[in-house]
């Protein structure tokens, strides 16, 4: 059950893209603290070229979140039918973040995941080694299989099964 009002729109025409550019250069903070204007639009125009961005809308159509992905092979090689669902990264507006709709918003992901590539087989991301309460939230669904040096400082590497992430996030829907 999605939170009242709330819905998804994949990016597929310049509006969206201009919709996920102003969000994400006005929230780039969230992003990282570090982040300036000059990084979010280099950022922007790398992400439109390379990934799957998905608005997330509430009941009047303003965006309080977005979430990109990419299909990879394990060699972490761009590919349309990878193995791999990676996602670069997902915004929420402070204001609007809670359990409920986080859990919702990574279902419907997942979900849309599935339909729209059925070689995935894994799902990964990465998140700052540092933030004890990403990891253990996410430790909950996914494995640290490793860590790397990213832009903003050590990250953990979170890889799960695709089919029991799947499972696990629909056994879950109320």
């Amino acid at each position: 059950m999605k939170p009242m009002g709330i819905h998804y729109r994949v990016c597929k025409n310049d509006e969206d893209f201009i919709e996920y550019a102003l969000f994400f250069i006005h929230h780039r903070k969230d992003f990282s603290r570090l982040f300036s204007l000059s990084d979010a639009l280099m950022h922007v125009l790398e992400t439109i070229g390379t990934s799957h961005i998905i608005l997330v809308l509430d009941q009047m159509d303003n965006t309080i979140a977005w979430m990109n992905y990419r299909y990879v092979t394990h060699e972490y090689e761009s590919h349309s039918e990878g193995e791999v669902a990676f996602v670069d990264s997902v915004i929420m507006k402070e204001s609007q973040r809670s359990s409920r709709l986080f859990v919702n918003g990574f279902r419907h992901l997942v979900n849309y995941i599935d339909q729209e590539n059925h070689h995935v087989r894994t799902f990964q991301f990465h998140a700052l080694a540092d933030n004890v309460y990403l990891t253990r939230l996410y430790s909950k669904f996914a494995d640290i299989i490793g860590q790397r040096e990213g832009y903003h400082g050590t990250e953990n590497i979170f890889s799960a099964d695709f089919s029991r992430l799947l499972q696990y996030l629909n056994r879950t829907q109320k």
